[in-house]
């Protein structure tokens, strides 16, 4: 998918009716032109990110307007494909603002050539001018230059697989070796090794002998530091390909983002029951050149996939539901956009082909930072850690990041802030307190230099932001059949589907998308990946609204207490967990009732079931004081020696026990929690 910004020129559809920019006067407002009537139409800024953010407003690109054109819903590739479409995105980067000469392009092919040592030649200038050419007409879409050679000319190889096993047996036994040998020698032994074998067969099933220019590929196609630690050593390698590079600055803003997580130093209380839950945490992305915050999302959601997709999805687009949301805020939120460069550090959740692949369709480049380099990202390290001072730290509840500065104070009996309270405080001072003061190295407010340094049609957003959910999802294949889709236990039908087998095949596979928070519905893409269906599970009372995680629990809730492993046992379960919360939260420890907040985070409260009437608690009445029989006094016995004079019987206050309501079913979620942490 590529991006697109509100500028001169741009085209897009409100209503099936299309208009083309034509130029922005005062007042930031647009003079649109209707191409049907020719008519002009006056919209605001405001009122165009309105429409986009709902999905009124669909840009139009030029691979849409181009007749017979298609592009993939969503880019699905080959790994190899990727690695060799970021190998040509390499080369347009470093001769974008080039002219189009041999003179120009050569130096600049040379030096990405001596860095990347891919293709085993440097291309030609007219190679990569015509990469360029594809790169900006498809808005800087990666997709644009994805190799389609191998659906093209003989597709197997020359040599049997046992030709190619026996030389990549030579390169391991003679190349890469200590001892270095040379690449003859490596050919020499593969020769013996085809010849030994074709000595066993008889000769309507001989081998090829393997050629000197087949060794020398096979050994060219190992990356130059495997081939080097293996002949040299590791530690020599590492000194040999080493790199030092100079602190990276940036000129604009969206050129560079940072991305991280953090723990809040703040025990965040329950909104019903006001008890702790625990520390929740902070995704935060930074924009490099203006320290404005792009995205932001709180959440008990440990680090993952999912707390990255939500956080970039903010950052790209505007921010135009916040004063619904908090409208005690003052300012306006307007750092937003597609970034062209994103530092992630190496936590799995950045490690995800899903995410990779989402970044690089829509122009963005992952820099992941080494080991234990936290100043690789330093921005929004010390963003986070400005957050922990002015939120958390002299708020009631703060748990304190170094455990000496605790002394006395438990912070679980002063927590007092509310889980809703703290994301309305987490987001009013981002913008109403941190994008309004001077920033020390800035010499101005954030807010301030980014309305200065970008103008709105400089900001690019994504093509169409309802195909935003299925970039970020998470990538799955499944089988599709009569039943329909089977995810996680549950199934997913619609008509569309049904007309999709009709057409292609009665059994055939297809490749989905997942929003972890919300499995109520996947997205699914046609086998020619042209088309996107969304299509809502058949047992939509249960899984609406449920999470990946809530799921996971429910079904092992089922199986132990329940004795049931089907949706209809899974719909029991999701009912008594809803109902023993409340109860299970009154009485379990904090590091609980953080997973306990966990699961409820994602609940939504219309979509929680009425529990069954044969597992609701009754109640008997109580019957009337009079009817009530009376406890008879406590007789406490006498020793034989004792005063007959002496009183013999006495009442004595009986000591209550503490005794689990009979009524109470002894049945809790929380060890389920626990294995799914």
């Amino acid at each position: 998918m590529s991006t697109v910004a509100f500028r001169a020129g741009t085209v897009f559809d409100i209503d099936g009716k299309r208009y083309t920019l034509l130029r922005l006067v005062e007042d930031h407002i647009w003079q649109a032109e209707e191409s049907r009537t020719k008519r002009i139409q006056e919209l605001t800024e405001e009122k165009l990110r309105q429409l986009y953010v709902q999905g009124q407003l669909r840009f139009t690109t030029h691979h849409d307007a181009a007749p017979g054109a298609h592009s993939n819903a969503v880019p699905t590739y080959s790994p190899e494909q990727w690695e060799q479409a970021k190998v040509r995105r390499a080369y347009v980067m470093a001769t974008l603002s080039l002219p189009n000469t041999r003179h120009a392009l050569l130096p600049a092919i040379t030096e990405v050539w001596e860095k990347l040592r891919e293709p085993a030649a440097p291309p030609n200038p007219a190679t990569v001018i015509r990469w360029k050419n594809k790169f900006i007409n498809a808005g800087q879409d990666i997709t644009a230059i994805i190799d389609h050679t191998h659906k093209k000319g003989n597709r197997h190889a020359r040599f049997p697989k046992e030709v190619e096993e026996f030389v990549a047996q030579a390169i391991d036994v003679k190349y890469m070796t200590l001892e270095r040998g040379t690449i003859q020698d490596t050919f020499e032994h593969a020769l013996t090794l085809v010849l030994r074998e074709n000595k066993l067969r008889p000769a309507a099933t001989q081998l090829p002998l393997p050629t000197r220019r087949m060794v020398t590929r096979m050994i060219e196609a190992i990356p130059a530091f495997d081939r080097y630690a293996a002949r040299h050593g590791q530690m020599a390698a590492t000194k040999r390909f080493r790199s030092v590079q100079r602190h990276r600055t940036t000129a604009a803003p969206l050129e560079r983002a940072e991305i991280d997580h953090s723990p809040l130093d703040l025990m965040v209380i329950d909104d019903e029951t006001g008890l702790p839950l625990g520390r929740p945490y902070i995704t935060a992305c930074i924009d490099d050149y203006t320290r404005c915050i792009l995205g932001l999302h709180v959440s008990f959601e440990p680090p993952s996939h999912l707390t990255v997709a939500r956080c970039l999805k903010q950052a790209f687009l505007p921010k135009v539901a916040l004063a619904n949301e908090f409208p005690a805020i003052k300012n306006e939120w307007q750092a937003h956009g597609v970034m062209r460069e994103l530092v992630v550090d190496n936590g799995t959740e950045f490690h995800s082909a899903s995410l990779e692949n989402a970044c690089y369709s829509l122009g963005i480049e992952i820099h992941y930072s080494a080991r234990k380099t936290p100043w690789f990202k330093g921005k929004v390290e010390r963003f986070l850690g400005t957050l922990n001072r002015a939120v958390a730290h002299g708020t009631p509840g703060t748990t304190f990041s170094n455990i000496f500065d605790k002394e006395e104070y438990d912070p679980s009996k002063h927590a007092i802030v509310r889980y809703s309270v703290l994301k309305e405080i987490v987001n009013t001072w981002i913008v109403d307190v941190y994008h309004q003061q001077v920033h020390r190295t800035l010499g101005a407010p954030p807010a301030a230099v980014w309305s200065k340094s970008i103008s709105p049609d400089e900001v690019l957003v994504p093509e169409d932001p309802a195909r935003l959910d299925a970039i970020l999802g998470k990538s799955e294949v499944r089988r599709l059949t009569h039943k329909g889709i089977e995810l996680y236990g549950l199934l997913y039908n619609s008509h569309e589907l049904t007309g999709l087998r009709r057409k292609i095949g009665e059994k055939l596979d297809v490749e989905i998308r997942v929003d972890s928070s919300d499995l109520g519905e996947i997205i699914v893409l046609s086998p020619d990946k042209r088309q996107l269906f969304t299509v809502p599970a058949i047992n939509r009372e249960y899984a609406s609204g449920l999470s990946e995680w809530q799921h996971r629990v429910c079904k092992r809730f089922a199986a132990r207490h329940l004795e049931q492993y089907s949706p209809e046992g899974w719909l029991e379960a999701k009912a008594r967990i809803a109902d023993l919360i409340d109860n299970e939260l009154m009485h379990k420890k904090q590091k609980t009732r953080t997973r306990i907040a966990r699961y409820k985070e994602h609940q939504k409260a219309p979509q929680l079931p009425t529990p069954p009437a044969e597992l609701a608690i009754k109640h008997a009445p109580l019957p009337p004081p009079e009817a009530r029989p009376e406890c008879p006094p406590v007789v406490t016995p006498v020793p034989a020696h004792a005063s007959d004079a002496a009183p013999q019987v006495e009442a004595t206050p009986v000591t209550p026990r503490k005794f689990k309501p009979i009524f109470r079913e002894r049945l809790t979620p929380i060890a389920d929690m626990n294995e799914e942490r």
